[in-house]
């Protein structure tokens, strides 16, 4: 009764505070460069709110009330991601907005600015039907069904839209560009490039020299990128591919089968 009762009125005191004037999204997704008020007033409270451990990509998460009036004291140099759970065309898809604090003057509280947002597709678990867990179990799901899924997602349809292909990801920069994107920036080098609104997608599986629309991605990141960065610095983890999203890439051919290896057989001694 609590819990539904903080959530009602942290509901209602989001849905009639102010805008803060400070920060405004830098782009087209909406998100990027948000203060927490604003994001919080824009989508309400979060469903949970985690941090992440020692380990690369576990969390410890929280209910919101929680982190609310307990740890956000008790963890000052924590700052936790805003987590926003739903469902999709039956898919679980799980947003996380992660910060980045600025300093204002003359206050030691620092504003949350949203600096990445990571969109996860889940599989619940077979026993509970739950998502909930440190780990999650991801979800391939085809590229041609990521618009409708994150509705930000808005991918340039044209054939050199810049694309690039790393052991990791594969980033699909728009024609966006925000000089205030430089304020979430840490590189050193960052006020020497202009910075655009990108696209990263990540699989579980090898990632191949190109990509299709039945290709399968299991998250994806609204961030920022540089083309001119990748281009100077990054050739050689960077590769150009085409588009997937593009007329282009809608005509080729299918890649050919990779070459099966027979199994060696053995040979024996006379």
């Amino acid at each position: 009764m609590r819990t539904a009762l903080f959530l009602l009125v942290t509901s209602v005191f989001y849905a009639f505070a102010p805008h803060p004037a400070l920060a405004k999204p830098f782009f087209s997704d909406g998100y990027l460069g948000l203060t927490q008020e604003e994001l919080r007033a824009k989508l309400g409270p979060p469903n949970k709110i985690r941090t992440m451990t020692a380990a690369l990509r576990i969390y410890i998460y929280y209910s919101f009330e929680e982190w609310e009036n307990v740890l956000r004291e008790q963890l000052p140099d924590a700052i936790g991601e805003d987590v926003y759970l739903y469902v999709r065309d039956k898919i679980n898809v799980r947003y996380s907005f992660q910060y980045t604090a600025e300093e204002k003057p003359n206050s030691d509280t620092p504003t949350l600015v949203v600096k990445l947002v990571e969109v996860e597709f889940l599989s619940p678990d077979p026993l509970t039907g739950s998502i909930e867990g440190p780990v999650a179990v991801p979800l391939a799901v085809p590229l041609a069904k990521l618009p409708a899924l994150v509705p930000e997602f808005k991918p340039s349809l044209a054939d050199d839209a810049p694309t690039y292909r790393s052991n990791l990801f594969v980033i699909l920069i728009q024609n966006d560009v925000s000089a205030e994107a430089r304020r979430l920036i840490k590189d050193r080098r960052r006020d020497e490039y202009d910075w655009s609104l990108s696209y990263r997608l990540y699989t579980a599986e090898v990632l191949p020299s190109r990509l299709s629309l039945n290709d399968t991605m299991s998250r994806m990141e609204i961030a920022i990128d540089s083309v001119r960065l990748i281009s100077d610095h990054l050739k050689l983890t960077h590769e150009t591919m085409t588009n997937p999203y593009s007329a282009k890439a809608a005509s080729l051919p299918p890649l050919p089968e990779p070459a099966k290896k027979k199994i060696p057989t053995p040979r024996y001694a006379p």
